[in-house]
Order: structure tokens, then C-alpha cells, then sequence
């Protein structure tokens, strides 16, 4: 059987030679131990005041309430002024599948995937779905850093892992985390479709995707630069397979048009296509505010700094050099400045809505430029199968096309004499 042919400047199918994988693999428990000691710091600073109850991260409100709390259980904390939008997870959670819905709201119920967790995790048991919130997140939050340090090493190009604890501990999970928010989940599961496409497993990133969809329709920035990478690169039944995971995201709001006469997508397209309307409410917001909230609008501002100068350079980078990657960036910082007021003049909303932008700033700009997706090798059916690759590299990237070069796999059976 003939050796494979080398490619000049390719990788290994998960990035970087497995002489240097190991290493860098075996720190990962390391960062993810890392990673759950400070998210179970701010879980515990957090309910400090409230004798332990993790239900007080829940942020139920007795204004949106209106005094009916018959429907949370008990021992739950219920603020008199204050809340967020925990409080409709956790009514979700108790009827998932709108059996007798006491939310009437097809825009929360269209993030059905982090209450059906929920839900499974606490068994049904209203009384368990506080610590349920809690144990998902925590464990999304580790799968982000497991997952961001094997996609760094999928990516290859020297990249440090222990560039994970980046990808996890962000502004968009430490408020999901503490306040029981969809986001960490969403994260996991979209970045499991990514690791999953570099591995060239479309059919499993397509799932994936599909029910990152389903908890938070802000999976939809993770999945159109996958999706328009296939379709640069003329490999249309891999973008059709990508394509199929807003099925069941449309099916779902099939069902909520029928229970409540309306289904989210109005809602949800209700917070973008405003350019630059949210940063401007924020700018006059800021000039009108004084003391201690001034300080909070700065860091709204921070935001907005970080998002302008990664679309200006991811859009810099993609004019010379294209990647999914960088594509990522770029859509989400665009998409960003495109959300209305609604997003951009809460505190917490404008830091966390957008959070894909974190893992992707660091796959994107913590490697050289200079990058290729690879395709992985596929097994040998039989011994006396020779596997081939052969490089196809563009010297110039063409318009459309989002990756610079494509390794094509071509296999070759000789029968024995």
C-alpha cells in the first residue's frame, strides 16, 4: 500500500501534528476545572444574600406577575421592582409543551430548548427547576471551554488552548449564568455544530445547530457563515444538509402560530434592522445620565468599541482573506449594530445577546491568517484502500468563497493480486 501523499501546508484532520495535539489536549480538564470554579463563584456570590436560594437568580418579578404567584412554587424569591427574563424560562420549564401555558408569549416560548432541558434535567419536579437552571448552565459553561480548546486545536496554527478560558468565561455567559439565561446553552450547542463541521460531519452540525436554533434564534449568526462557506466553495449538498436545521426552528413556530394566533419571528426581527438606533439611544442615554449609572453606560459603551473595531477588522480581513471564522465575527458585529434600543439600553442584554462574537474573536484572530478548513480523512473500508489528498489552493480567494483552500479526499481501491 502506497504512503499518502503529503500536502504542502496542510494539517492534521484536527488541525495541528498529534506529536503536539497530546499536550495540548491534556490541559483541557485543566481549563474546564478552571472554568467551574469561577462560575461556581459567581453563583455562590450571587445568592449569598438570599440564605443560598438559587431561585433568587431566577429574577422573578412581582410587577410582571401582577401579585399571581400561585404558578411558581414555593420557596421561590420574587423581587418587588426588579426581574429578568429567567422568570420566563422558568415558567416554560413548567409546561413545556403547552399543555395548559400560563405565558402567553410565542416570542419566549420560541427558545423552547433551554426550558425542555430544564424540564428533563429536574425530572418534571416544579421544585427542582430552580437547581436545574443552575446545573445546565454550569455545564454549558464547561462545554464552552472543552469545546473552544478543541476547536483552537482543529483550527491548528499555534494557537494556545489554554485560549478556551476566553471563549467561557465572557461577559454573554457570566450573565446567563447568573441570571438563568438561555445563552450558555445556545453557546454549547452552537459551537458543538462548529467543531462538528470542521470535522466535515455536516449531518451532526446540521442537529446541532438545529437545536441551538431552537433555544436561541441568535444561532442563526453561527450558522450563515457555515452555510455560505459551502455554497463559495460549490459543495451545495453540504450547504443543502447545513440549510435543513431551520426545519424544526419553523416547525416550532408552526405550532406557536396555532396555540397563540402569532408566532416569534415578528417579535424577534422587531430587534434588528435599526441601524446604528440602539448605539445612538445609547449615546444620548450616557450624555443624560449622571453619577453611578454614567458607569454603567460606559460599559455599554466598551461594548460598542469592541464591536465597531471587530467589524472594521474582521471586514479588513475578509477584503484580503476569507474564513468562516472571521466571516462569524464580522456577522455578528454587524448584526449588532443593525439591533434596536430595545437591546442595546440594557445593561445586561447588550453585553450578552451577541456573545458568539467572544469564542469567534478568539478562533479568529488568536491564529495566523493564513488558514485552510480541512477535510477530515475518511477510514479504510479495507486494508489494501490508498488514500490520496490532494491540495487545491487559490492564490487569490475568489469573490463568494469562504475558505482559501479545499482538501480534496480522493481514495483509490487496489484490489490484491
Amino acid at each position: 500500500m502506497r504512503p499518502a501523499t503529503a500536502v504542502p501546508g496542510a494539517t492534521s484532520s484536527v488541525g495541528t501534528p498529534s506529536r503536539t495535539r497530546a499536550p495540548d489536549q491534556r490541559v483541557l480538564p485543566i481549563i474546564a476545572l478552571i472554568v467551574f470554579f469561577v462560575y461556581a463563584i459567581v453563583v455562590v456570590l450571587s445568592v449569598r444574600h438570599y440564605q443560598g436560594n438559587v431561585s433568587s437568580l431566577i429574577g422573578a418579578n412581582d410587577v410582571v406577575l401582577k401579585g399571581h404567584n400561585e404558578g411558581l412554587g414555593r420557596h421561590i424569591v420574587v423581587f418587588r421592582t426588579t426581574g429578568y427574563d429567567g422568570l420566563a424560562y422558568y415558567t416554560i420549564a413548567g409546561d413545556p409543551f403547552l399543555q395548559r401555558p400560563t405565558l402567553l408569549d410565542a416570542f419566549r416560548y420560541q427558545r423552547i430548548g433551554y426550558p425542555v432541558v430544564v424540564w428533563a434535567v429536574s425530572l418534571g419536579h416544579r421544585a427542582w427547576e430552580p437547581a436545574a437552571m443552575v446545573a445546565v448552565n454550569l455545564a454549558a459553561a464547561l462545554a464552552v471551554a472543552y469545546l473552544s480548546g478543541l476547536i483552537i486545536l482543529q483550527l491548528g496554527g499555534g494557537a494556545s488552548t489554554w485560549w478556551a478560558l476566553a471563549c467561557a468565561i465572557n461577559p454573554s455567559l457570566l450573565i446567563g449564568v447568573q441570571r438563568d439565561l438561555a445563552e450558555p446553552l445556545m453557546t454549547a450547542l452552537a459551537l458543538t455544530a462548529v467543531l462538528l463541521y470542521l470535522r466535515r460531519h455536516m449531518g451532526w452540525a446540521a442537529v446541532f445547530l438545529a437545536l441551538a436554533l431552537l433555544t436561541r434564534e441568535a444561532a442563526a449568526l453561527f450558522l450563515a457563515p457555515l452555510a455560505l462557506a459551502e455554497v463559495g466553495a460549490r459543495r451545495w449538498r453540504d450547504a443543502a444538509v447545513l440549510a435543513l436545521c431551520i426545519v424544526p426552528y419553523l416547525a416550532w413556530q408552526v405550532v406557536l402560530l396555532r396555540a397563540f394566533g402569532r408566532s416569534g419571528l415578528g417579535a424577534s426581527q422587531s430587534h434588528v434592522l435599526q441601524p446604528l438606533a440602539g448605539i445612538i439611544a445609547v449615546a444620548r442615554a450616557t450624555v443624560h445620565s449622571s453619577g453611578a449609572h454614567r458607569v454603567g453606560w460606559f460599559s455599554v459603551i466598551a461594548v460598542i468599541a469592541f464591536v465597531f473595531a471587530s467589524a472594521v477588522i474582521a471586514g479588513i480581513r475578509l477584503w484580503k482573506r476569507r474564513d468562516v471564522m472571521t466571516g462569524g465575527v464580522f456577522l455578528h458585529a454587524v448584526t449588532a449594530l443593525l439591533a434596536g434600543p430595545d437591546i442595546w439600553l440594557g445593561f445586561a442584554s447588550a453585553a450578552r445577546v451577541f456573545g458568539g462574537m467572544y469564542p469567534l474573536t478568539v478562533f479568529a484572530f488568536a491564529r495566523p491568517p493564513a488558514f485552510a478548513i480541512p477535510r477530515a480523512p475518511q477510514r479504510h473500508d479495507h486494508p489494501a484502500h490508498d488514500l490520496h489528498l490532494r491540495a487545491v489552493c487559490a492564490t487569490e480567494p475568489r469573490p463568494g468563497v469562504l475558505s482559501d483552500a479545499l482538501i480534496v479526499i480522493k481514495r483509490r481501491i487496489t484490489r490484491p493480486e
